[in-house]
C-alpha cells in the first residue's frame, strides 16, 4: 500500500457532494476528515427515483450500479472535484440463514476518470411482522430495536417513519378492517443499524482511496478479486478456498498479486477428501 501522506497529499482538498436525503453526510464526512474534503449535500434530486425500499418504485439498477449512478448525478449537480453515491440493500444471508445489508459508497473523480467504491457487508437485525391480532403487534413492537422507526402497510395503504408508539396508534384501526405488514423502515436516517454500516463503509473508502496505484497513483488499488485454489492440508488437491487476491489499476490496468496468510485448507472444504 502507498504510503497514507501520499495518498493523502495525492486527495486533498477537494470539493465532494453527496447526493442524500437521508442525512448520510454525517455520517461519512468523519471518515474523510483527513483528506480534508469539504463535502455538501445534494438534496434536490429525488432518490427514491432510482428505487425505494418499501417498493412503492422498483429497483431496475443493481446496488452498485445506483450507487454509481447517485455519485455522478452528486458530481452533476454540485460542480464538484468528487462526486459520492450511497446505495444500501438487504438479502438472504450465506446459505439462506438471516438476513444481510450490504453498504456501498461510491466515490466517482470524472475529471480523473476514476471510481473507487467503500463497502459493509453483514448481519442485519431487520424484522418483517403479518400481524392478524393485536397481541401479535405488541409482540413485534417489544422486540424493536432502540432508536428504530417502523413502516406499516395494509394493501396500497403505506405509512412511513412510525415510532413503535406511533406504530400501535395507526395499527390497531386497521386490523379492525384486516391483517397488516409491519416492518423496519430502512431508511438511513431512521435506522440506527443501517448508520453504522454506513459508517464502516465510509471506513473502507477510505482505506481505498487512500491506496494509490504504485505506477499511476490512481486511487482504489485494492486486492479484491478473489482467486481460489487453496491447496487441501491432506491431499495437496486444490479447493475453492482464496488462494491469492488480484489487485488491478482501473486507469493503467498495472496489477499486483496478494498471496493469503492461510497455507493450506481443512480437508472438509476439499472436493477429493469431503466428496
Amino acid at each position: 500500500m502507498v504510503p497514507p501522506q501520499l495518498a493523502a497529499g495525492h486527495l486533498m482538498t477537494l470539493q465532494a457532494a453527496i447526493l442524500t436525503q437521508h442525512d448520510k453526510a454525517r455520517l461519512i464526512a468523519p471518515a474523510l476528515n483527513c483528506l480534508d474534503w469539504q463535502l455538501t449535500e445534494i438534496r434536490s434530486f429525488d432518490t427514491d427515483a432510482l428505487g425505494s425500499f418499501s417498493g412503492e418504485r422498483p429497483r431496475i439498477m443493481t446496488p452498485y450500479e445506483c450507487a454509481l449512478r447517485k455519485a455522478a448525478i452528486a458530481a452533476d449537480l454540485s460542480g464538484a472535484d468528487i462526486g459520492i453515491g450511497s446505495e444500501g440493500s438487504f438479502s438472504p444471508g450465506p446459505y439462506g440463514l438471516g438476513t444481510f445489508n450490504l453498504e456501498l459508497l461510491c466515490c466517482v473523480n470524472v475529471a480523473a476518470g476514476w471510481a473507487v467504491t467503500g463497502r459493509f457487508y453483514g448481519p442485519s437485525l431487520a424484522q418483517q411482522w403479518h400481524i392478524s391480532a393485536p397481541e401479535q403487534l405488541q409482540q413485534a413492537l417489544e422486540k424493536v430495536a432502540a432508536g428504530q422507526f417502523l413502516l406499516l402497510q395494509q394493501g396500497s395503504i403505506v405509512v412511513k417513519g412510525l415510532s413503535s408508539a406511533e406504530a400501535m396508534q395507526q395499527a390497531l384501526p386497521l386490523l379492525a378492517k384486516g391483517d397488516v405488514s409491519l416492518s423496519y423502515d430502512l431508511r438511513a436516517h431512521l435506522s440506527p443499524e443501517r448508520q453504522g454500516h454506513i459508517v464502516k463503509a465510509a471506513d473502507d473508502l477510505l482505506q481505498r482511496l487512500m491506496s494509490l496505484c504504485p505506477r499511476c497513483h490512481t486511487p482504489g488499488f485494492w486486492p479484491d478479486k478473489a482467486v481460489p485454489g487453496l491447496p487441501c492440508e491432506a491431499c495437496d488437491s486444490a479447493t475453492g478456498l482464496t488462494l491469492e487476491k488480484h489487485a488491478c489499476c482501473q486507469h493503467c490496468q498495472f496489477s499486483a498479486v496478494q498471496r493469503v496468510t492461510q497455507r493450506y485448507a481443512n480437508p472438509q472444504y476439499c472436493q477429493e477428501c469431503n466428496p
